[in-house]
């Protein structure tokens, strides 16, 4: 077991931190729940929890999808997260009343359990996250990246230092499903002009070049050959960072990114 700023690690199983939190809470509702009496009734209840949340969160970033339909099936897809609990908590407030009535009491205690222990792994994340006061930039900005422009054969050179900031850098590999189904929506980014970096996790560039003519994409891509992914303790892949003017990591995502996630990471850019 370890503990890493995006997760724990089991072996081969990264389980982030949200997603930790989640399972944890889920856990102890119903188990404190099934004590009670009253398991049956609280499964319906975090129902309604989780498609309030999850459907809360995609109205309020639906301008951020291209269609109806694209919305729909991020909602669909609950592997990059993203949920509105603020709404979530509320309405399964509502269907305890509505199920249990006068006795809708008897959830208060697995209720509050369950926000307390899914609150646990959130405050490790924010232990592992936070930055350690220092005056001196970080060392990966001296460390010198080689990338591949579209149709370019032969790497040039840049200082991690030199790159525009702030900035989003995407760590990606060729053979990860999850960054192939992520790629598109990050090159769009990129060809509109935003400072997005696609650093691939140490392959060689004609797989690269492979995978972009394969996939039609048209991207500037940079190769880890200067060990960033250990500087950045990157413990799966996709990762996406939110990198500051000063060079410090602002914000982590571990799995893929949808549109409405990227769109936010995006606005802390300016």
């Amino acid at each position: 077991m370890k503990l890493t700023p995006d997760a724990l690690l089991l072996g081969p199983l990264a389980l982030s931190w949200p997603n930790l939190a989640l399972l944890l809470g889920v856990f102890a509702f119903i188990w404190l729940a099934a004590r009670r009496g009253v398991e049956g009734k609280a499964w319906g209840v975090l129902l309604v929890v989780v498609l309030a949340a999850r459907g809360a969160y995609a109205v309020e970033h639906l301008s951020t999808w291209p269609s109806a339909g694209a919305a729909l099936l991020g909602v669909l897809d609950i592997r990059s997260g993203g949920w509105n609990w603020g709404v979530g908590l509320p309405a399964g407030a509502l269907a305890a009343l509505f199920l249990l009535r006068r006795e809708a009491g008897r959830l208060l205690v697995p209720g509050a359990a369950s926000l307390a222990v899914a609150l646990l792994p959130l405050g490790v994340q924010h232990g592992l996250t936070r930055p350690a006061p220092s005056a001196s930039p970080p060392a990966y900005q001296a460390q010198v990246l080689k990338y591949l422009e579209p149709g370019q054969s032969r790497p040039s050179e840049v200082r991690f230092a030199d790159l525009p900031k702030p900035m989003l850098v995407n760590l990606w590999a060729t053979w990860c499903p999850p960054c192939r189904a992520e790629m598109p929506l990050l090159v769009e980014y990129q060809q509109k002009g935003y400072p997005i970096v696609l650093l691939n996790a140490g392959e060689d560039p004609g797989a690269i070049q492979g995978f972009l003519q394969q996939t039609g994409l048209s991207a500037r891509v940079f190769l880890d050959s200067a060990g960033l992914q250990r500087a950045f303790q990157v413990s799966g892949l996709p990762t996406t960072l939110l990198i500051g003017s000063d060079g410090q990591i602002l914000a982590r995502h571990l799995g893929p990114v949808n549109r409405a996630q990227l769109e936010q990471l995006l606005g802390q850019l300016k």
